[in-house]
């Protein structure tokens, strides 16, 4: 009931929005939500959580019924971008390559309200010939330019 999958096409638009079930209102409990992203060769996904508001508790997310995890790859069995819990605004989530995974679980008894988030799927810029040939991720190395998978900022 609440899988979706997204994918970059020449005929559909770069960009678009997700949300969790019934946002703006209260989510439902105990439920498990998939949204998977599938960009084209030499594409990256970019994601926007403009906004977070789950269920409240303490800074740590390593003990919560309510969490966002964000996986590099088309899997919860990709590496792990980051897991998400609380509220927050204007969170920046990139991949490294053509697929990203979010999971959104919600088993606690007091829901909240939930996210709405915005991705896009953009060219990954050649800088690196010895990185393509080697079949790895194709992404500039240079930070100052292009934020790596675990930084996060505000969409400009």
């Amino acid at each position: 009931m609440c899988d979706y999958q997204f994918l970059s096409s020449e005929n559909a638009p770069s960009f678009g929005k997700f949300y969790s079930p019934r946002y703006p209102s209260t989510y439902p409990k105990n439920i498990r939500c998939s949204y998977r992203f599938r960009a084209r060769y030499k594409e990256r996904i970019r994601i926007l959580f403009e906004e977070i508001a789950l269920q409240k508790g303490d800074l740590s997310c390593l003990n919560r019924a309510d969490l966002i995890r964000v996986y590099d790859g088309r899997s919860s069995s990709d590496p792990t971008i980051r897991v998400l819990c609380n509220e927050g605004n204007e969170l920046e989530i990139f991949s490294t390559g053509p697929e990203l995974y979010i999971e959104f679980v919600a088993n606690s008894n007091t829901p909240g309200q939930g996210f709405k988030g915005k991705f896009q799927f953009e060219s990954i810029k050649e800088k690196n010939t010895e990185l393509q040939r080697s079949g790895r991720p194709q992404l500039s190395l240079s930070t100052e330019t292009e934020p790596n998978v675990s930084e996060t900022s505000k969409f400009n």
